[in-house]
Formats: structure tokens, C-alpha cells, sequence
């Protein structure tokens, strides 16, 4: 049995019977004859930043070890292909060293290259869609790796392709990056700050980060747990129980909500259940405080939801993905 106990970020107790690297086309292809000729499914894991392990996995679990950072020139534009075991901190930190910029709001997120397609990430008015040319991909039906241009990726508020298509196993993501510091400075949290050049930013995203949730060895988290909801103007309006809220325009007549507001203004903030409970520094950060499992994790998930849906007629959806 593999311990993947160390291998998610709220720590739970989780072993698989069958665990495997793999880094080429040819290792996956390998991995699902033996899975066919065994009657099993193939589960791919990351760092485990953005699920939530079950106790036991009937997969095999097959975790990818592409490292690989590979640079192009195409019509004046810098592109770079990065593997998917890549640490996306240490991308920010590489494309910061070459000069390629349009990361910098990003820096901070914990997780793998990977998985920053597959629920599309984002943090202070930067989406990874905006910077994907494709995203290379084992096709596990087809039995072929193939690139899979943006526009094709449907790609939506922290949604993708990838999330529905399970055939689907991300290798590799090519980036299109620019050579300019260009900063996005939108979001209220830095819309106020000058940057001379990208290290400064970087920083105090990071810092700002830090300030908001908590560090995962210190209390095991998935950092945001829930959604921000977007709803429509009209729902807003006719809805009176989300005056007090704050709410951010977004296009084609949209209006998105805060999630964690709508927590810490129920009181939620710091509460525990089942050794389960919603940090003291941010009321969107679902963090571990002892023994748990995905079960309990699930308990307060529909407490949560329950609680805001009541109050608010409002339904919070899950960010985070039960394995």
C-alpha cells in the first residue's frame, strides 16, 4: 500500500494499493493496458491542493513527473511549454527570472502546472486562460497525446473541459507571455499599489496571500473552498437579503458575490465541527484541525451551503474535487 497521507493538503488519511510515476506517452500507455487488463480505473493525482482524498482509492493512482520547461519564438511572441509536475510557484519564479511576464497576480497558489487548467485558476482579476495558448493532453479513449488549442478548452469562472472530459490527462500547458511588465492592477487589494518591476509584485501578492490563509502545515486547507457565486442583475435586484453584500459587475448583465462575506457574516468564521472548521484569518478557507475524513469533510460542506442558502437564497458550489 502507498501512503498518500503527506500527498493532500488537509492531511487526510489516504493509502492506495496501486501507485505509479510516469513521465512520457509511452508510460500511460503502458499504465492503461495494465489497468484494462486488470479491470480498474486510473485516478491522476497533483499535489493534492485542490482535492479531497478518499480513505482508500480502488484506482491506481498515477502522479505525473514532467519537469520539463521548454521556450519558443513565434511571430515576435514568447512562448513556453511547462510539465504539468511542475510547481506552479516555481513557474512564477522561472518566467520572473526570464523576463516573460503575465503570471504575477497567480504567484502564491499552491499546486502543480497541471492542475491550473483544470479549474481554470485565478486570483486578483487574472484568470490562466487568459495566458493558455493550449494544453497538451494523454487522451486515455484515443490512446494519443494531442494539444488542445484555448478557445477549445471552455474555459469559464474556475471551470474547463478537463473537469467533464476525465479521459482527458493534462501532460503539459503552453503559455503565451509577454516581454513587457504590463501590471493588472484591477482587484481591490492591489488596485492602489505602484510596482517598478514584477519581483515587487510578486511579493506582495504572496504576502497578501500569506495574510488570508493560513499555511497548510501549520493548518491543512484547499485554500478557497467555495465559489464566488454569479448571478444575474436581475436575481440581484429581486433578491433583498443581498443588499448589505458587496457585488462586483461582471459581463453580460452578471453580478458576482463574495462567498466568504457571505460566511463571516453569518458568524462562520473560526467555527468547528467534526474537527472541521472555517479558518480564523478568512471565512472561505476550510481547514483540518485533527483526525478527519473526506466524509466529515462533506458534513460541513452541506451545513455550509445549508446555512447560506437559507439565509441568503443563494447556492455556494463546491471548488475543491472528491476523489
Amino acid at each position: 500500500m502507498m501512503d498518500l497521507t503527506k500527498d493532500n493538503n488537509l492531511n487526510l488519511k489516504s493509502e492506495a494499493s496501486e501507485f505509479f510515476l510516469f513521465e512520457s506517452e509511452d508510460d500511460l500507455l503502458k499504465l492503461f493496458d495494465h489497468a484494462e487488463s486488470n479491470g480498474k480505473n486510473i485516478q491522476v493525482i497533483g499535489s493534492g491542493t485542490n482535492t479531497i482524498f478518499p480513505r482508500y482509492f480502488s484506482s491506481i493512482v498515477i502522479k505525473s513527473t514532467n519537469n520539463n520547461f521548454t521556450l519558443s519564438k513565434e511571430d515576435g511572441v514568447t512562448k513556453l511549454e511547462v510539465g504539468a509536475a511542475v510547481t506552479w510557484d516555481d513557474l512564477i519564479d522561472f518566467c520572473c527570472s526570464k523576463n516573460l511576464y503575465g503570471l504575477e497576480n497567480l504567484a502564491g497558489i499552491p499546486g502543480t502546472v497541471g492542475a491550473a487548467p483544470v479549474q481554470n485558476i485565478g486570483a486578483y482579476g487574472v484568470e490562466i486562460s487568459n495566458l493558455i495558448d493550449y494544453v497538451e493532453c494523454f487522451d486515455s479513449e484515443l490512446k494519443i497525446i494531442k494539444k488542445i488549442k484555448n478557445e477549445c478548452c471552455d474555459f469559464a469562472y474556475r471551470k474547463s473541459i478537463f473537469q467533464a472530459n476525465t479521459n482527458l490527462i493534462v501532460t503539459a500547458v503552453g503559455l503565451k507571455l509577454q516581454k513587457e511588465f504590463n501590471p493588472v492592477l484591477d482587484h481591490e487589494s492591489i488596485q492602489n499599489k505602484l510596482f517598478s518591476n514584477a519581483d515587487e509584485m510578486i511579493e506582495e501578492i504572496r504576502k497578501v496571500r500569506n495574510s488570508k490563509i493560513p499555511d497548510p502545515s501549520d493548518f491543512p486547507n484547499l485554500g478557497s473552498f467555495f465559489k464566488n457565486p454569479i448571478i444575474t442583475k436581475k436575481e440581484t435586484e429581486k433578491n433583498q437579503r443581498l443588499t448589505a453584500l458587496k457585488q462586483y459587475e461582471m459581463p453580460n448583465e452578471m453580478v458576482k458575490l463574495s462567498a466568504g462575506e457571505m460566511l463571516d457574516k453569518l458568524s462562520l468564521k473560526g467555527m468547528k465541527i467534526r474537527n472541521v472548521g472555517l479558518s480564523t484569518k478568512h471565512a472561505l478557507v476550510l481547514t483540518s484541525n485533527g483526525i478527519t475524513a473526506a466524509k466529515d469533510i462533506k458534513y460541513v460542506e452541506d451545513i455550509l451551503k445549508t446555512l447560506v442558502q437559507h439565509h441568503y437564497g443563494v447556492e455556494l458550489e463546491r471548488e475543491p474535487i472528491y476523489l
